[in-house]
C-alpha cells in the first residue's frame, strides 16, 4: 500500500506526517506499507520558516533523513492508493484542479472536519506547539494506518 500525506508547502504538516509513519512502520518491520509526502505549492519560499520541527523529531528519535520537498502532481492519484491532506485548503484544491476528492487527517483518524494546524512562530509558546504537533501525529498514526487498512479490505 502507498500513502501520500499532502500540505501547502511541503515543509512541516505532511512531512510530520509522513516521518512519524516512517518511524511507526520501521519500529514493526512493516515494508508492506510505503509513504510520502508532497505539497500543492512545495515550490514556495520557505526561507523564513521554522525547521525545529526536524530538530523536535530527532531528539524523539525519528530519522528524517533523506527529506526532500517533493510538488504534488496528478500522476500521484494513480501512484498512491490513498491521499490525505492536512486541511480543507488542500482537499479543496485537488478537487478544483483535478475533480479528485482526498480525505483530511482528522476525517480518517476521527471522522472529523477540523484542520491540522501549526502555531505562529513568534507564538512565545511555539516549540511547545510544535512538539505537542509531532507528539499529535506519533499517536494518531497507528490508529490512521488502521483506519486506511480497514477502508481498503472492505
Amino acid at each position: 500500500m502507498k500513502i501520500l500525506f499532502v500540505c501547502t508547502d511541503n515543509y512541516t504538516r505532511s512531512v510530520i506526517a509522513e516521518y512519524c509513519m516512517k518511524d511507526y512502520l520501521k519500529g514493526r518491520n512493516n515494508t508492506s506499507v510505503n509513504v510520502a509526502s508532497a505539497g500543492i505549492r512545495a515550490t514556495s519560499d520557505i526561507s523564513n520558516y521554522s525547521n525545529a520541527h526536524f530538530g523536535i523529531m530527532h531528539e524523539m528519535g525519528i530519522d528524517t533523513t533523506g527529506f526532500t520537498r517533493t510538488q504534488f502532481k496528478e500522476s500521484f492519484f494513480e501512484e498512491y492508493d490513498v491521499i490525505i491532506g492536512m486541511s480543507e485548503l488542500h482537499k479543496e484544491h485537488l478537487r478544483q484542479s483535478y475533480n479528485k476528492n482526498i480525505l483530511l487527517f482528522n476525517e480518517v483518524l476521527n471522522g472529523g472536519t477540523t484542520p491540522v494546524n501549526i502555531g505562529h512562530p513568534n507564538s512565545p509558546t511555539f516549540l511547545e506547539d510544535m512538539k505537542q504537533l509531532i507528539i499529535f501525529f506519533r499517536e494518531a498514526i497507528p490508529i490512521v494506518l488502521q483506519k486506511i487498512n480497514m477502508n481498503i479490505s472492505k
